[in-house]
């Protein structure tokens, strides 16, 4: 079987894996279970961002070699991991007393095995996004899906609370840590010393500040429905939200995947790159838009049939998430352009974007339309941001006015990156 074949064989296993875990999510737990665990998952991304590296990112745009610094960015994934987990279990009584909600301390500090867990997995497996290799991708991927599916499942029939989502998100990790080392049989020491250390601690501080970004960007309407609204209300939207961004969280983030790479190579090949970003972001955007018409015209029916009718409150907001999800997996492909070309402060800019508008629409609108207006501003922050992503990547392949290829000025691209730029760019995880 060819690349293409196990290319759409993980597509295939995304969509109904998001499907099957919003159905088992809304048929086993509750509206209020389901925001109680999303208000300790917000927590967790908190400490995440504030604590971001970047080095796998510095690793897979690595143009040739980068096996050198697998040992360092093993240590550098294990401190992270320790701190983010110091920081969780500290922070969970404080978490809990700011959204009121006391079963949040203890879900917070069981999350915090995950950054642990995670921090300890073989970055030599991450060489296999780089090389493309879909096959083992899909191999790698697997064990850790079903194992999700499966303790979503067992702890849910047994429990029917926040620990089942809980569970499954530890033991998904577990099984995704475990599967890394027979992925990428080398195995990492710990060292403090190596030829990227310099490059990748000031890669790094670039990446914080656009990680702050894109975390507010992506969290700032769950930290403000669950903190004004409680967690029911959280637990409603984070569903709709769920489904509304199947395409983005499967087909966006397979194709965002494979463009880092490739882009990265045709860097000097502008003509090429410009073809292949731009059939790329056709092909996804249209594929994302007919999942939100058909979100739109059959939300209620299959919500009510597939969920039950307990959930029809999601059904407003899954059907204005749907088309604002159009919007998003613009801004996650155009960023793998900005990054394959090293124009780390478009992505900045861009998500600047993305969070004022945000900020400044999203208080009004809660007020005025509870989760839908919440909604709503997602929709706005994502068409602005967009639009911002089309405007950047028009200036740096050329295909808009003003258009400036990649290549045709390498002098002005040395003088760029000599302020600030660096030689290897960050990619987005967990769909941008």
């Amino acid at each position: 079987m060819g690349g293409s074949a196990w290319a759409l064989l993980s597509l295939t296993l995304g969509i109904v894996t998001s499907a099957l875990r919003a159905f088992v999510v809304a048929r086993l737990l509750g509206a209020h279970e389901v925001g109680t665990v999303g208000i300790a998952m917000l927590v967790l991304a908190t400490a995440e961002a504030l604590t971001t590296t970047g080095s796998e990112t510095a690793l897979v745009t690595h143009p040739d070699g980068g096996e050198e610094d697998l040992d360092l960015i093993f240590t550098l994934r294990v401190a992270q991991g320790l701190l983010i987990a110091l920081l969780l279990w500290g922070a969970a009584p404080v978490a809990a007393r700011f959204f009121g909600v006391p079963a949040v301390a203890g879900l917070t500090r069981a999350l915090a095995l995950v950054p642990l867990i995670r921090g300890f997995s073989n970055p030599a497996a991450v060489l296999l996004i780089r090389r493309i290799e879909f096959r083992r991708l899909f191999w790698w991927g697997l064990p850790e899906t079903v194992a999700g599916i499966a303790l979503l499942v067992g702890v849910g029939l047994a429990r029917r609370d926040a620990w089942a989502l809980a569970a499954a998100t530890i033991g998904a990790q577990g099984v995704s840590t475990a599967v890394s080392y027979l992925m990428a049989p080398r195995i990492p020491r710990l060292t403090v010393r190596g030829p990227g250390l310099a490059r990748l601690l000031h890669y790094g501080r670039w990446m914080q500040g656009t990680r702050v970004l894109m975390f507010l960007g992506f969290h700032l309407d769950n930290l403000l429905v669950g903190k004004l609204l409680g967690p029911t209300a959280l637990g409603y939207y984070q569903l709709a939200f769920r489904i509304g961004e199947i395409p983005v969280s499967t087909v966006g983030r397979a194709a965002a995947q494979v463009m880092l790479p490739v882009l990265t190579r045709l860097r000097r090949r502008p003509d090429r790159l410009r073809r292949q970003f731009l059939s790329t972001l056709r092909l996804v955007v249209g594929v994302n838009a007919a999942f939100a018409l058909v979100l739109v015209l059959a939300a209620r029916p299959a919500v009510e049939l597939l969920l039950g009718p307990s959930w029809l409150p999601a059904v407003p907001v899954i059907r204005i998430l749907a088309v604002a999800m159009v919007f998003r997996v613009v801004m996650v492909l155009t960023n793998q352009l900005f990054y394959a070309v090293e124009r780390l402060r478009l992505v900045f800019m861009v998500n600047t974007v993305r969070v004022a508008v945000m900020a400044l629409t999203i208080y009004p609108l809660l007020l005025a339309m509870g989760i839908s207006g919440v909604a709503v501003a997602v929709l706005l922050s994502s068409a602005a941001t967009a639009l911002a992503c089309v405007a950047g990547a028009g200036s740096v392949t050329g295909f808009g006015p003003g258009g400036h290829v990649p290549g045709a000025n390498r002098g002005a691209e040395a003088g760029r990156s000599a302020r600030g730029s660096t030689l290897f760019d960050p990619r987005l995880t967990g769909g941008g």
